[in-house]
């Protein structure tokens, strides 16, 4: 099965962060914070079925949630940030491990 790694990255402090995969829960956790050195604040590796998928993010500490779907067909890397006004998440996707990794 391909491996879907998701790490949260920028703008995070003291959230709780909770990620669906078409629909069911396979991520929830408090204290998410950043390193503003590296720009990393926590991460999780996932088996997916191969194809479409809908990633959904939420941090329930902002009552922030938003979607994006993406094409797994091997490894897959999202990172998942807070814009600097901590008002809305975006994705990064790339093929490669993020640099701090």
């Amino acid at each position: 099965m391909p491996l879907l790694h998701v790490a949260f990255q920028e703008g995070f402090s003291a959230d709780e962060v909770v990620v669906a995969v078409n629909g069911k829960q396979v991520f929830r956790r408090a204290g998410i914070t950043t390193k503003t050195q590296i720009g990393y604040a926590d991460s999780f590796d996932l088996e997916v079925p191969s194809g479409e998928l809908r990633l959904d993010a939420q941090v329930a500490t902002r009552k922030l949630a938003t979607s994006k779907a993406i094409r797994v067909v091997d490894r897959l890397y999202v990172g998942i940030s807070l814009d600097r006004a901590g008002e809305s998440l975006t994705f990064e996707i790339a093929d490669e491990p993020f640099g701090y990794l």
